[in-house]
């Protein structure tokens, strides 16, 4: 789930890169991604900036899905370049695999739970 809460951003130490940000609500922090998607929900701080630094850029690997307006359909990606407001993805198979016949690149402006979502 991405959330319009409060986001702390939080930096990698040694490159000063984002890893994503921290936000919290009335009863639990979460640790999101650049873009919002919800990585983990957590008790404290401290446990959500442990999780970012850890899992905040390895979160994005695997095999995600988009939804593509064009088609009203779902469909299997990966995630090529992610940034708060944009992610850009490529079609894959379920597996994460780019097949030359069904490939397709797109970019998702302003990434939410209603466009964009971790396979499970």
């Amino acid at each position: 789930m991405m959330t319009n809460n409060t986001k702390t951003p939080l930096y990698r130490d040694d490159d000063n890169k984002l890893l994503g940000y921290v936000a919290s609500s009335s009863t639990s922090w979460q640790a999101l991604t650049i873009f919002g998607a919800q990585i983990e929900l957590t008790t404290s701080r401290k446990d959500a900036e442990r999780i970012l630094k850890e899992k905040g850029l390895l979160h994005l690997m695997g095999v995600w899905q988009y939804y593509d307006s064009d088609d009203h359909d779902w469909y299997p990606c990966i995630i090529k370049e992610a940034y708060e407001n944009k992610v850009v993805v490529n079609r894959t198979t379920s597996l994460g695999y780019q097949d030359p016949d069904d490939y397709k690149q797109i970019i998702i402006e302003f990434p939410s739970e209603n466009n964009l979502s971790k396979s499970s």
